[in-house]
Parts: C-alpha cells; sequence; structure tokens
C-alpha cells in the first residue's frame, strides 16, 4: 500500500515536538495571519544543516516572518545572516522575532525587490536559502552564483511544488509556466558541473546542493 505524502508529513512533524516555545509563537502567528513559512519538517532541516556547515555568513530570499531565519540562526548562532523580504509588514513583524531571540547583531533583514538588493550585497557566502517566487529560482539562482563559496550549501524550498513538477496529471493549468521553471531549475543545477544535488521529498520538496 502506498502512504500518501501528506501523511509521511504529518507523521514526521509529530515527531519534531521539542520546539523552542518561541517557534510555537511564530507558527501560531504564521497560522492565525495566513502567512506561508516553512514547515517543522524544513525548519529542523535548516537548523541541522547550519550546525553541520558551520558557515559564516548565509543569504536567505524570502524572510516572511523570520521563522526559516531563525531556524538557520540556531543551527549556529555565530553566522551572520542577510534576509532579503519583499513584504513590508513582515519585514516588520521579521524583525520583532528576530528581537525576541536577542539576534539582531547577527541577522540583517532587508526589504525590497531581491534583484535589486542582491546587486548592493558584496561578498562571498557559505550557505543560501531560496524560500520566495518559485518562478524566479532560475533568476534568483544566476544573480547569487557568483556569490556563492567554494562548498557553498545551497538549499531550495518548495522544488516539487505541489507535485506539479513529477507529471502532467498532477497540474493545475494556472501553475504550468511556474512548474516548467522550477523543473528547468532542477534540471539545471542537475546538469551543472560544478554542483552536486540531491532532493529530498519532505514537506513539499527540497532542493540540497554544494558547489565543488
Amino acid at each position: 500500500m502506498d502512504i500518501s505524502q501528506e501523511i509521511l508529513n504529518q507523521f514526521i512533524r509529530s515527531k519534531l515536538t521539542n520546539v523552542d516555545e518561541r517557534f510555537l509563537k511564530i507558527e501560531e502567528y504564521a497560522k492565525k495571519n495566513n502567512v506561508p513559512i516553512v514547515s517543522r519538517e524544513v525548519s529542523r532541516l535548516l537548523t541541522i544543516l547550519t550546525m553541520l556547515r558551520k558557515p559564516k555568513r548565509i543569504l536567505e530570499i524570502g524572510t516572511a516572518i523570520g521563522y526559516s531565519t531563525l531556524s538557520m540562526h540556531i543551527g549556529y548562532p555565530e553566522a551572520k545572516i542577510i534576509s532579503i523580504e519583499m513584504d513590508f509588514d513582515m519585514v516588520m513583524q521579521a524583525k520583532k522575532n528576530v528581537r525576541a531571540f536577542l539576534a539582531e547583531d547577527k541577522i540583517t533583514i532587508i526589504g525590497g525587490e531581491a534583484e535589486e538588493v542582491l546587486q548592493a550585497i558584496d561578498g562571498e557566502f557559505d550557505m543560501i536559502f531560496f524560500d520566495a517566487a518559485k518562478a524566479q529560482y532560475i533568476d534568483y539562482f544566476n544573480l547569487t552564483r557568483d556569490k556563492m563559496s567554494k562548498e557553498c550549501l545551497l538549499v531550495c524550498d518548495n522544488v516539487l511544488f505541489k507535485g506539479m513538477v513529477v507529471g502532467r496529471r498532477y497540474l493545475v493549468r494556472r501553475m504550468i509556466t511556474i512548474a516548467k521553471r522550477m523543473n528547468k531549475f532542477i534540471k539545471m543545477i542537475e546538469d551543472d558541473p560544478e554542483f552536486v544535488m540531491t532532493l529530498l521529498p519532505i514537506s513539499d520538496g527540497v532542493l540540497i546542493a554544494i558547489k565543488k
């Protein structure tokens, strides 16, 4: 008998119960205000990846209210994180959440369009996380590639796009273009000789790649 992805996600989530109360408050706020944040299982994955990689600098595209940002922060509190978010209200809420973790000296949240903000950011990053407009992942990659250090860890959420990248039977007509672009993005990373990539079927799909 096949088990649906949602049942698997629910099972995984049910086992991740040792959660900081401050994270629970962010989850409650997101649910109440219909704010899209990473799932608890992806949050835990980000924490573990930062614990392993110990990045000096992290770049995040798509802050929302700072849940994923802080998930990376607690994994390696020494990391300097720059996170970009285009929604002003979310920027303000994210900064409030960062203050609750006393992490203002480590986390910088910048409001604006990623394409514009990235042009003003210098230096290399040891870890980069995409969780913004799915149709623009190719653009984000092209804009950040030169900012990736050797062995930079690239993590991208929602790459299975509710299963729509898997096959035509799962496609919703108005999402066809986004699904095609996401498939193109995944293939582009897989075919790039400078990267080693894998896909994890947790939540809505996570792509992890390392720059050689």
